[in-house]
């Protein structure tokens, strides 16, 4: 598996697994929110974003490389109060993010640098759009 791929498994794990409160629906797939029960809230679909790359240095027959990975994290809620349990979903997810910014050691760090609001969005729910930039270095063979 690739380091990218490392970094967004890990990420979907630990949104999995969060609890207090838990996450009711994290997935890779494309889903239709208006299909969702009120028990898959909060939901979130978790994308493979945009990535640069450049090398870092040369030493015999391998090179080090580094990678600014951007992740996107589509989070949905759900209810009356759309805008509180909107912040109350940014914070959450950071919160779960930052316990582990290595990303399970394969990443130097992760962090949110940008959190939109999507305010086109049918009654009782609401959308944020969070990008994630992970940050890792990784040796590549010359050849």
């Amino acid at each position: 598996m690739s380091i990218r791929e490392d970094i967004v498994a890990n990420m979907a794990l630990v949104l999995q697994n969060a609890e207090d409160p838990r996450f009711g629906l994290v997935t890779r797939n494309h889903f239709e929110v208006t299909k969702l029960s009120r028990q898959q809230f909060p939901a979130i679909y978790i994308q493979t974003a945009d990535e640069q790359r450049q090398d870092e240095s040369m030493t015999g027959s391998a090179m080090t490389r580094s990678s600014r990975l951007l992740v996107n994290l589509v989070g949905y809620v759900n209810g009356t109060d759309i805008d509180r349990t909107r912040n109350d979903l940014i914070e959450r997810i950071e919160e779960v993010l930052e316990a582990d910014r290595t990303r399970g050691g394969v990443a130097r760090y992760t962090r949110i640098i940008e959190v939109n609001v999507d305010f086109d969005q049918p009654e009782h729910i609401g959308r944020v759009d969070i990008v994630v930039e992970v940050y890792y270095t990784y040796r590549r063979a010359i050849t």
